[in-house]
């Protein structure tokens, strides 16, 4: 029951992933497994697909475009404008005007309480970490990559005490947790795992606020970005925005026709 996918670029895997899913009954699949070689890069063809994507959400009044599903997991737009302070700071200050439902992904690793009670900040104790381990012995830092305590490295995202409660699929987190490891050739390496995963509705957002996150923890820390490795544990080709089954299949195939198009010119 896994369903492993490659691609070089998110945008490829997603649409690999999406042909996967409609040739499965119910268009449902459990254990989808995209490794993605290149998450930060965007092709010409990766454009004309992420561009037809978007412009079929927009149609929606219930879907999200896909900066905005990518905005619940990274604040790129803080983090242009102002730097790692729009990141650690400025966004989680600008957080309570914008939350709505269980919250953002974001600030579950931006802000947290620690075991005493007092408010934490786990990407930026994961990125001070992950410093630290390379300013020690290169040897060491490349042996123990395999033998790390993991719990250095991983942000979870589930929160027990309020997610715990919520009966409602769709308004609970559907990212369970991330975990980053730091490669032989100073690459960073990210895996996300989903419990339940919108494949139209949510999955290319996410996997492009998933790449920006990945390269805000390698620019701080000072590493390459390697390989992002999403795994889906439920994968569904959804139709929950509001759009139709045939809408589906004319979505793919635009997608496909895009790429050779973006290619040619």
């Amino acid at each position: 029951m896994i369903h492993p996918v490659e691609g070089q670029t998110s945008a490829e895997a997603w649409l690999k992933a999406a042909e996967l899913l409609w040739d499965t009954q119910d268009r449902i699949a459990y254990n989808v497994i995209l490794d993605i070689a290149d998450p930060v890069t965007v092709t010409a063809a990766d454009f004309a697909v992420l561009d037809t994507v978007d412009t079929f959400l927009r149609r929606f009044p219930k879907a999200k475009p896909l900066t905005t599903v990518a905005g619940t997991i990274f604040p790129a737009g803080h983090y242009a404008r102002h730097g790692v302070e729009g990141v650690y700071e400025r966004y989680p200050a600008a957080y309570s005007k914008m939350k709505k439902g269980w919250g953002r992904y974001a600030m579950r690793m931006l802000r947290r309480k620690g075991k005493d009670g007092e408010e934490i900040n786990p990407l930026q104790i994961l990125v001070e970490k992950m410093r630290g381990q390379l300013a020690g012995s290169r040897l060491r830092a490349i042996y123990e990559i395999g033998t790390m305590d993991e719990e250095l490295y991983d942000i979870p995202i589930y929160a027990p005490a309020s997610d715990a409660s919520c009966q409602a699929i769709g308004q609970q987190p559907c990212l369970s947790h991330l975990s980053f490891k730091i490669m032989p050739d100073d690459r960073l390496m990210l895996t996300a795992i989903y419990r339940y995963h919108y494949y139209v509705g949510k999955a290319l957002g996410n996997l492009i606020g998933l790449g920006q996150l990945q390269q805000f923890v390698a620019d701080q820390v000072g590493l390459k970005v390697g390989p992002l490795v999403c795994h889906s544990t439920y994968a569904k080709l959804d139709t929950e925005g509001g759009w139709k089954v045939a809408d589906l299949k004319a979505l793919i195939t635009n997608c496909k026709a895009a790429r050779p198009v973006a290619d040619a010119a």
